[in-house]
């Protein structure tokens, strides 16, 4: 079936041939709408009960024989292999690969990482064809992180590293993107630091924060609520549609001390294994709009370029499910993970609007608990809140959204007269448990370290516009040869964010570090958007300063709008960390513009691989 590449690389007419001439073909091809249109399926709302994400659990050291922390700190990580030297040459057709493509962390080399030596805990999931219900009774092609959909919850603790293994058993390059981590450029899921179709990559996440000038760690900056999907080049929209996107989970010693006091709930359903199930007072929500064509298949246009909207609203793959909760507090932990829709969010119990606790915003833990009458959610953004049903006992509260959205450009605007509930919460007509979670408003979280801005070494500014119907940020379309940025590693910018082009929204999103924003339209954010996030709301004409930190890891990351059919038809950029030297002056970096010159030891996969593959490259 056609493809956005195949059908460009065929095409010599027409003004979307001329816009975009560096498509090229994909390797294999990737399903695609049937052309009919969404179907509507009938079914009754909330009769399906919301299925909570299982866990990722720890595989044998044996299995992953000496791909190991250790040997990042030796030096001795050749990409491409377990065992040996990695192949210089492709091996014969048929040959058995024994090797897993991974990059390096040059960076722990270096004196000041020696002190963060650990054992890691090794994970392995392959990516499948699968089939899910999100309709009841309806079956759907799907692809899928071990058969789950969404995938199973990746559970990490800051001070463990962790090894996943990833195996791609579909039919399309993929890249897996840890959303808000903190890691090093080989394991951070750029575009096209693949995995192919018949390949394992290992990604190898430190769990270590950020440092300061003085050697200790930025606990600021300590992850909670972290999302992973895909992120291949070009086919990022298609493939998160398809079902490959899961939680990740992360808690620090700040945290489980608030859990063990109990002001927060159990993230794990044993306290202190992060191995056994979700917390049955902390649920994670992934909400998603979902379409099917007449037959059941996704409906997927590969040519809307404003952005993909369902009409079937969806809370971790169901359609309108329902959950039974007790009277007491709940930790809610949303995440928009829709391509385009813009979510405004609230908590009700018939015309009464419950009001919410928010601890965390994007990864991060707020410095306070803060009231909010409801949540705003663009595309990648998490806010976490905290939910109090003691005083509804036997009695029904919906989850809301009162964003209305007739396409993919941007919201109509809020209607609270016109909600749709995602999902249903019964409440058990019993009495509340004797204890109950104390976090209220007010109650610290976690102490904020805010960015120093009179360290602010450079100012750039970041404009995003249309261009012959596709995307650009500066007037230019995205390509892994350029890099259109060089942060110094250790330094603090100011970024200038604005939305030019017309009406459309392009939520922005960086790897690699969290931002602090400033302004929003020259005005202060609001109070919850005001301290640490990796997912900022870049509405219609709209312009956002924030502070961004760069530590830790060098080589090349990606920034884009995460309207994931805007970023796909090249409204992403690149920006490069780089080392110092003498004086302090930044080294240049190794981007260039002419080609994709990434090492190997970076990206994780061999030259020969690469050079088979030019068309992915470029």
């Amino acid at each position: 079936m056609p493809t956005r590449r195949r059908f460009i690389a065929k095409t010599s007419t027409g003004a979307v041939a001329l816009a975009f001439p560096y498509l090229k073909l994909a390797p294999k091809t990737f399903a695609s709408s049937s052309g009919s249109g969404p179907a509507t399926f009938r079914y009754t709302p909330h009769e399906e009960p919301l299925p909570l994400p299982g866990r990722l659990q720890p595989q044998p050291e044996s299995r992953f024989g000496t791909n190991d922390i250790r040997r990042q700190f030796a030096g001795d990580f050749a990409p491409g292999t377990e065992f040996t030297s990695m192949p210089r040459t492709k091996p014969p057709a048929g040959a058995v690969q024994p090797w897993v493509y991974h990059g390096i962390a040059p960076e722990y080399q270096e004196e000041k990482f020696q002190t963060l030596r650990a054992k890691e805990v090794h994970y392995a999931v392959s990516m499948k064809e699968s089939t899910h219900q999100w309709v009841p009774g309806v079956e759907t092609p799907a692809y899928s992180y071990g058969g789950s959909v969404p995938g199973n919850t990746l559970r990490l603790r800051v001070g463990t590293p962790a090894v996943v293994r990833l195996t791609n058993e579909i039919d399309v390059e993929t890249s897996l993107h840890l959303h808000g981590g903190h890691n090093p450029a080989h394991s951070d899921g750029h575009p096209c630091f693949y995995v192919f179709p018949g390949r394992t990559r290992d990604y190898f996440y430190p769990n270590q924060l950020p440092l300061h000038d003085n050697g200790n760690p930025d606990t600021s900056h300590a992850p909670s609520t972290l999302w992973y999907h895909d992120h291949g080049n070009d086919v990022t929209s298609h493939n998160v549609i398809m079902g490959l996107a899961g939680f990740c989970l992360v808690t620090d010693q700040v945290e489980e001390d608030l859990i063990a006091a109990n002001v927060l709930p159990d993230v794990d359903a044993v306290r202190g294994d992060p191995y056994s199930a979700q917390g049955p007072c902390d649920l994670p929500l992934a909400l998603i709009d979902q379409a099917l064509n007449a037959d059941g298949s996704l409906h997927w246009d590969p040519f809307d370029f404003d952005g993909r909207l369902g009409n079937l609203p969806t809370v971790n793959g169901k359609v309108q499910p329902h959950h039974r909760v007790k009277p007491r507090k709940y930790r809610l932990r949303l995440l928009g993970s829709s391509l385009a829709r813009i979510y405004e969010l609230r908590v009700v119990c018939g015309s009464e609007t419950l009001p919410l606790l928010q601890i965390a915003n994007d990864a991060f833990l707020l410095p306070e608990a803060v009231q909010v009458g409801g949540v705003s959610l663009v595309p990648g953004k998490r806010a976490d809140v905290i939910v109090d049903f003691s005083r509804f006992r036997g009695r029904t509260v919906y989850l809301q959204n009162i964003m209305q959205q007739s396409n993919g450009r941007k919201p109509d605007g809020i209607d609270a007269s016109k909600p749709t509930n995602l999902l249903k919460f019964i409440v058990a007509d019993e009495a509340p448990p004797a204890t109950d979670i104390s976090v209220s408003a007010g109650t610290p979280l976690r102490p904020h370290i805010p960015i120093d801005a009179r360290n602010v070494r450079v100012t750039r500014e970041f404009i995003t516009n249309r261009s012959n119907g596709a995307w650009q940020i500066n007037s230019r379309f995205w390509s892994p040869a350029r890099a259109d940025a060089f942060p110094l590693s250790g330094s603090v910018e100011r970024w200038i964010v604005r939305n030019s082009s017309g009406g459309w929204w392009h939520p922005f999103h960086a790897h690699l570090e969290g931002h602090q924003i400033l302004k929003i339209n020259g005005a202060a954010p609001r109070k919850v958007w005001s301290y640490l996030g990796d997912t900022a709301p870049l509405g219609e004409n709209m312009e956002i300063e924030m502070l961004m930190e760069f530590r830790s890891y060098r080589g090349p990351f990606v920034f884009h709008c995460h309207n994931n059919n805007h970023e796909d038809m090249r409204m992403m950029s690149q920006f490069e960390v780089v080392g110092s030297g003498p004086g302090g002056r930044a080294l240049p970096g190794t981007l260039n513009g002419s080609g994709f010159n990434v090492s190997p030891e970076v990206c994780g996969i061999p030259e020969w691989d690469i050079k088979e593959h030019p068309h992915l490259f470029t």
